[in-house]
């Protein structure tokens, strides 16, 4: 057991976070505005392939436990860390046809949704129990540091910066993709030799029953319910800040778009530490009250616009929104192991993942609709502070396991609160 949240594993697990979707993911949002000025796509066209992305996405999530299971997870961790890299490399080729650049998108929305699927699986049981919420955080930490570094480093990119021991400059949106490729690359070899190596899988035949851990006992499948409700309202409740806040402070607030960009960053800023802050104190208050909490702090970060539009106001909603959204992934993955159990960890989280892209297509799809019919996006707003007071509301009916189920399960849960380790 790693008694430490910082260590070559748990980096590598930030690694493959990072690269399926604070990259994978974010990059091509900073990108697009570049790519309709440089010609390369139409706004529908650009638009259609952020789509992919998330088809892709949907794919990769409902898929991910199934190809684990036939393939080792260490393996399946290289493959799609390496095609994130690739895809990035091939949509560099400028003038390559739609169907080319939908190829790749998909392939790195799929990709994506498995490097957010099986890397706390992978690395969270090595951990010490009472690290697990640091390192589930340091984990899904990847998220917002992707999104910061992509924010930063994508219009630098753009912009011109030449690399003295290259035989060309990275620059325009040719450069940024290969740009971009290139940190995903040299991310995926660091973690290259990272995972740890899984036992044989013995061949199965066709008389031999299906492993326990691909099936959900009775007892837990309403648990897991309850979870993939709750996960799957937190994709609505951060739909109308990653979809429209920019939009919502420049157009509907009349502020300027540089400010809209200060807003955003702050977004950023939060996604950055937000999963280490709210892994550090599951270790330290237990795991459902700081999920509850961070449930309720986020729909308030939510509502907040509708009841308030200063400057302070759009400053804490902002960060808010920011540190709980990647902070609550944590959160879900690692409270999904300390209620299921190690073994059906990776099934668990893989159908919360599933749940949480197909509400964000379908909220997503639904809210794009209504905000074209709307004046104003507080409707929006409201709309997913609603959602998170829902998932609030699905983990409060999760009932704890018994304190005979506790003990038995010591192994696979996060540390409990002080005050309930010194209350056996």
């Amino acid at each position: 057991m790693l008694e430490r949240a910082f260590n070559r594993l748990s980096l590598a697990g930030l690694c493959a976070t990072l690269i399926g979707n604070g990259i994978g993911r974010f990059a091509f949002i900073a990108m697009m505005p570049a790519l309709i000025q440089a010609g390369w796509f139409s706004k529908a066209d650009a638009s259609y392939l952020g789509v992919a992305t998330l088809v892709g996405y949907v794919a990769g999530a409902a898929f991910s436990d199934a190809l684990a299971r036939r393939f080792s997870s260490a393996t399946l961790l290289r493959i799609s860390m390496l095609v994130c890299s690739l895809s990035f490399f091939a949509c560099a080729i400028e003038g390559a046809g739609l169907p080319w650049y939908y190829l790749w998108r998909t392939a790195a929305g799929a990709c994506g949704a498995v490097l957010m699927v099986l890397p706390a699986p992978v690395v969270l049981p090595q951990h010490d129990p009472s690290v697990r919420g640091r390192a589930s955080g340091v984990v899904f930490s990847g998220i917002g540091l992707g999104a910061a570094l992509s924010g930063s480093l994508v219009p630098l990119l753009i912009a011109g910066i030449g690399i003295p021991f290259t035989v060309f400059a990275l620059q325009g949106v040719t450069g940024a993709w290969l740009g971009m490729g290139a940190v995903c690359l040299a991310l995926t070899l660091f973690a290259w030799r990272q995972w740890p190596v899984e036992a044989a899988r013995p061949e199965p035949t066709a008389d031999s029953p299906a492993p326990a851990s691909h099936r959900l006992p009775d007892d837990l499948r309403m648990t897991v319910w309850l979870i993939m409700a709750a996960h799957g309202l937190n994709a609505i409740g951060y739909l109308t800040h990653t979809m429209f806040w920019v939009d919502y402070v420049v157009r509907e607030l009349g502020m300027p778009l540089a400010t809209g960009g200060m807003y955003w960053a702050l977004f950023g800023l939060g996604a950055a530490i937000g999963p280490m802050l709210t892994g550090s104190l599951a270790d330290r208050f237990g795991l459902k009250p700081c999920l509850i909490a961070g449930f309720v702090i986020k729909a308030f970060s939510a509502l907040l616009p509708v009841l308030n539009s200063s400057a302070p106001a759009l400053i804490a909603s902002s960060v808010l929104m920011g540190i709980f959204t990647p902070g609550i992934v944590a959160l879900v993955s690692a409270y999904s192991l300390a209620t299921v159990g190690q073994e059906h960890h990776r099934k668990a989280w893989g159908m919360a993942t599933s749940s949480f892209a197909v509400a964000q297509a379908g909220g997503g799809a639904l809210m794009a609709f209504a905000a074209s019919m709307l004046h104003s996006y507080h409707p929006l707003f409201v709309v997913s502070a609603l959602a998170l007071i829902g998932s609030v509301g699905s983990i409060l009916l999760i009932r704890d396991r018994s304190e005979e189920h506790r003990a038995a399960a010591q192994d696979f849960n996060l540390s409990p609160p002080v005050e309930t380790a010194q209350n056996p």
